[in-house]
């Protein structure tokens, strides 16, 4: 009878684990590429973003406060950086220049005004 409960215990605590990670991320097959969704616990989104079917990062990648506010705006070419990416930080936002992983050049910017800083 204890051997029973227990595997009842351990079916039930799987389930439940299980069906919380399925919450919490949300993957889909977009031609070559997996989109994925990254969930807060209370529903917003923490990530959204691209890979390859070998794992590399690709294309645009999202992240967010968990408020909703956006926290972060980056590019990938098959795992490298490239382009701007943008962070969003309280009342400033930074841009950081990539090429091929190596950053060329990082602006921040007081939000509403001009350039404040060119790194």
């Amino acid at each position: 009878m204890k051997n029973i409960l227990l595997l009842i215990a351990i079916i039930f605590l799987t389930l439940t684990s299980y069906s919380q990670e399925n919450e919490l991320m949300k993957i889909e097959k977009k031609g070559n590429l997996q989109e994925v969704t990254l969930y807060y616990e209370n529903g917003a989104i923490m990530q959204h973003g691209f890979y390859t079917e070998d794992g590399k990062l690709h294309a645009s990648w999202e992240s967010y406060n968990i408020d909703g506010s956006r926290k972060c705006i980056a590019t990938y070419n098959f795992g490298v950086k490239v382009g701007i990416w943008t962070y969003w930080n309280n009342n400033k936002i930074t841009k950081v220049e990539y090429d091929n992983n190596k950053i060329i050049s990082i602006k921040e910017v007081d939000k509403g005004t001009s350039i404040k800083k060119d790194f």
